[in-house]
């Protein structure tokens, strides 16, 4: 690695001796003069992690009540991580990767650290039980230190920032191969995972908002208020009508995108399966798309939370003489009324975007779903600094988000393809 970039501070403080080596555990700690807590993954310098270390307990002078403070990582070619997120909409995922390198400029709080640098106060240590989550034989593995953050959080020990002015610079390569690690070494680690998943009752790679809002003993990582607000009321239909099946009528791109997605399902739809299950299109809003496949002579369900827009749905179905093949239920996607196994594929169109428990969404549709059912979702795909849609989008995805979250919530990504020109949207086929 080359050296790392940070701040002007106060000088090196001279550390203990390393409690573990790189080659026992996949993270090392030592203390400092200080008394705080120096850790870092195996794949950085023990020097470039010492180096560091002054800019990062220069964060403890900064922000009250700060229990860690953890260098983000930046590669060649932009921001590969200002910090972790794990208590979240998404799930587990990296904050500003992608980004340019010059975006981050400022400390960011954060659920968690994942790998890389940290300095974490002595008191939050020890009461976190710091020694024996990163030991090597706790069974963690490369999870240890983003469950040390998580149990720092969860005991109210202090907050956990990314600070801007500690930089731990990786080529494209070194990247990868950190994030490969965590994954062989963590999560897709049966241990590691299980170690991780019974420590708090959630999966730290999809999370369950419900789950932790239903634990009192997790009420501490419900620090991000904006994530537990109620979501923004959708009212499109109450001022548009079926707007969608109007847009079909009146506008090429748009017609094009959903014949293409249509045909895109039903060139995957299993094979093994009664044919005369329904399809679940959830959130359809008007229920365009259902309508589209019952013109191919299949049947659906076109769920909808929002009134206005099963009403819409309804009289637009009937008027297309199509009210035989597909059925309007009003409902939550998180909750879906539909018993266990009784559909044969799934919609989720524009939809994930606006979910506030996308987790909870997923691992509805894949109880619904037969065995090799499949999920067809697409959605605008992430980019910095915007929205497709500032109002009503809640989140907006990477590819790789997107396939970690299904890939969590217990489905097999088979396909990903790319709408683009006048959209630009991520395209993921998945099956149970």
């Amino acid at each position: 690695m080359r050296s790392a970039a940070f701040a002007r501070v106060a000088p090196i403080h001279t550390p203990m001796h390393e409690s573990t080596t790189a080659a026992d555990s996949f993270f090392v700690h030592e203390r400092l003069s200080s008394g705080r807590v120096l850790v870092r993954d195996r794949f950085v310098d023990s020097n470039e992690a010492r180096a560091l270390a002054p800019a990062l307990e220069a964060a403890f002078d900064r922000h009250d009540l700060l229990a860690l403070a953890v260098a983000r990582r930046v590669r060649e070619d932009g921001v590969s991580a200002h910090g972790t997120n794990v208590v979240h909409p998404k799930g587990f995922h990296h904050v500003a990767r992608g980004s340019p390198r010059d975006a981050e400029r400022f400390d960011c709080e954060v659920d968690a650290a994942d790998r890389g640098v940290a300095v974490i106060a002595s008191d939050a240590f020890t009461k976190a039980r710091g020694e024996a989550i990163l030991d090597r034989h706790t069974g963690y593995g490369a999870l240890a230190l983003l469950v040390l953050s998580l149990e720092i959080r969860r005991i109210r020990a202090g907050r956990v920032i990314a600070g801007a002015s500690a930089t731990l610079e990786q080529s494209n390569d070194e990247a990868q191969h950190a994030d490969d690690a965590l994954e062989s070494e963590g999560f897709r680690c049966p241990l590691a995972s299980a170690h991780a998943r019974s420590h708090f009752g959630f999966d730290l790679e999809a999370c369950d908002l419900d789950v932790v809002a239903s634990k009192p003993a997790l009420s501490a990582l419900r620090w991000n208020a904006p994530i537990w607000g109620a979501s923004i009321g959708f009212d499109k239909y109450d001022e548009r009508g079926a707007y969608h099946w109007n847009l079909y009528q009146t506008h090429e791109n748009y017609r094009r995108r959903a014949d293409t997605l249509v045909a895109f399902l039903r060139a995957h739809l299993p094979t093994n399966t009664d044919d005369t299950l329904p399809v679940l299109d959830v959130g359809a809003g008007d229920a365009l798309f259902a309508g589209l496949l019952a013109r191919h002579g299949m049947r659906a369900i076109a769920l909808d939370p929002q009134t206005q827009a099963v009403a819409d749905a309804t009289s637009v179905i009937a008027a297309h003489g199509l009210e035989a093949l597909v059925t309007c239920v009003h409902g939550d996607a998180q909750s879906l009324p539909l018993a266990e196994a009784s559909c044969r594929a799934a919609l989720l169109l524009d939809v994930i975007e606006h979910l506030r428990n996308p987790v909870r969404a997923l691992s509805e549709i894949h109880r619904v779903l037969v065995p090799s059912g499949v999920i067809l979702v697409a959605t605008p795909a992430w980019k910095f600094a915007a929205r497709h849609d500032p109002v009503y989008h809640l989140d907006e995805y990477r590819e790789e988000e997107l396939v970690r979250q299904l890939t969590a919530s217990g489905f097999t990504v088979t396909q990903r393809a790319r709408v683009k020109g006048v959209y630009d949207d991520l395209v993921l086929l998945a099956r149970k």
